[in-house]
């Protein structure tokens, strides 16, 4: 029996831990339509959205562009599914760490760091990326004062 994509987001959904995340994670990345450097418009057509996926699987930001275009067009059942999966990727990311430079957020894509410091009410003014070991590391100072890490190292082609 092969596994589909949805096969791991249920699992994901019923059972959040890292192992099934990780899943999830492998599969969304070698998906065709994977792109770390997603960037999704807020008021972006609903099939150029559904067409994003599944390669922008665990996307906040995508999940919830989705959830408004479908609001819009009359499905508050698949809106609500998409707020669900919007929620549960940015719960997905905070779960990966705690966002500093020891235990840093983990992200498919430089946009999920920015749907993570929005979450926290923080705005980056600014970034730079550090090599930390094998790691590599995108760190933000926020207005706020704050910092915060994100662990972007599978953006970077191995060693």
């Amino acid at each position: 029996m092969t596994t589909t994509v949805g096969d791991l987001v249920e699992r994901y959904l019923a059972d959040p831990t890292p192992a099934a995340l990780a899943d999830v994670r492998r599969m969304v990345r070698a998906q065709p339509s994977f792109d770390p450097g997603l960037v999704v418009g807020e008021a972006a057509d609903l099939a150029d959205l559904q067409r994003l996926m599944p390669g922008a699987l665990l996307s906040p930001a995508a999940h919830a562009a989705l959830a408004q275009a479908l609001a819009r067009s009359g499905r508050p059942d698949a809106a609500a599914r998409e707020r669900l999966l919007a929620e549960a990727s940015l719960a997905g990311i905070l779960a990966t760490g705690v966002g500093t430079r020891e235990r840093p957020w983990s992200v498919l894509r430089v946009s999920d760091e920015y749907d993570v410091l929005r979450s926290l009410r923080r705005r980056s003014v600014e970034q730079s990326v550090e090599r930390d070991g094998r790691r590599h590391l995108d760190h933000h100072v926020c207005d706020d004062g704050s910092e915060a890490w994100f662990d972007v190292t599978e953006l970077f082609p191995p060693d």
